[in-house]
């Protein structure tokens, strides 16, 4: 240390820090010749949003909420009985001071890393994936810096961030793997879901100083051949509903993919074609009645009415049902 640098040190100190990112959440106070010793009578400015936590050989001594101070004994007893301030300027106190912040810090990811497997009252076992974001504030300082910060030794925001989120993501599987809700349902219930983790997580996290503001859900994923068995149970009903619908639905789809390959719209007549040929084919076996004609519709029923299975308001009831779906 120079000569200039000596003198500077014998001044008293304004220990503060502002974070201009607005990201951090654990500032080391660092004074520029890197001495850490602790003047009588310099000045500490705390900022809304933040605590002025001092460390004492590794152990919480003292933390300050916003506002200014002057470093004496009657702001630092703890400090103080560790170790008096015999001196004047230069104090043989020396002590490392963190800047904790308590804002609320937003927009934060999490996702399952591995599928989830739950029981499913449709599908018996299936595997899912979810991701969302998630919320948070230190709101209780001296347990997150002696359970976060001291205990487990996670000093870096993004490894703090990083351990919360795979809190989420634990308590996320427990709450997926205790509802009674079946996959299908969950897409639907993403807040009630989101409520209860988030319930959980806070009832875990309130020990070590830390709140869970917000918890969001973003997406809730099946593998696969799970989703392509929905869509094709979703294709079947359409077809028992309405075949040529279904089929025109089903032509778009098949113009729009073969423009995207090689030889265009050429071989999609005769597929079209066939695809016809197997729709009616398929609408006489989920709908025989679509099949036939007005003529033997109308003359079935009359046999029927001749047998005595049909009474004549049954029958004239159903021959009007036949005549204007034909019109």
């Amino acid at each position: 240390m120079g000569l200039l640098d000596a003198v500077k040190d014998q001044f008293l100190d304004v220990i503060e820090y502002v974070d201009q990112s607005n990201k951090l959440i654990v500032s080391k106070y660092q004074r520029e010749s890197g001495n850490n010793e602790l003047k009588q009578g310099s000045k500490v400015i705390v900022r809304e949003s933040q605590n002025a936590v001092f460390l004492k050989g590794g152990k919480l001594a003292d933390i300050l909420p916003p506002g200014t101070y002057s470093l004496t004994t009657d702001n630092f007893p703890v400090l103080s009985s560790l170790k008096a301030f015999p001196y004047l300027f230069v104090s043989p106190v020396i002590a490392d001071v963190y800047f904790v912040s308590t804002r609320q810090f937003i927009d934060n990811k999490w996702a399952t890393k591995n599928p989830i497997m739950k029981r499913d009252k449709d599908f018996n076992m299936v595997r899912i994936r979810s991701f969302g974001k998630f919320a948070f504030r230190i709101t209780d300082v001296p347990a997150f810096m002696r359970e976060i910060f001291g205990t487990k030794g996670i000093v870096m925001t993004y490894d703090i961030v990083e351990y919360l989120s795979s809190m989420v993501t634990e308590a996320f599987s427990i709450v997926v793997a205790e509802s009674e809700m079946s996959v299908l349902d969950l897409a639907t219930e993403y807040r009630k879901l989101s409520g209860e983790l988030q319930q959980r997580l806070n009832a875990q996290a309130a020990a070590m100083g830390v709140q869970f503001s917000d918890i969001l859900i973003e997406n809730i994923s099946l593998p696969d051949e799970v989703e392509k068995l929905i869509d094709e149970q979703s294709g079947i009903g359409m077809a028992k509903q309405d075949m040529t619908t279904f089929m025109q639905y089903q032509t778009a789809r098949a113009m729009r993919d073969a423009s995207k390959q090689r030889g265009g719209l050429a071989g999609l007549g005769a597929g079209m074609a066939l695809g016809n040929t197997m729709a009616q084919g398929v609408q006489a076996t989920v709908n025989p009645a679509a099949s036939k004609s007005m003529v033997e519709q109308l003359r079935e029923l009359k046999e029927l009415l001749d047998e005595g299975i049909l009474t004549q308001d049954e029958f004239d009831a159903q021959k009007k049902a036949i005549l204007e779906k034909r019109s």
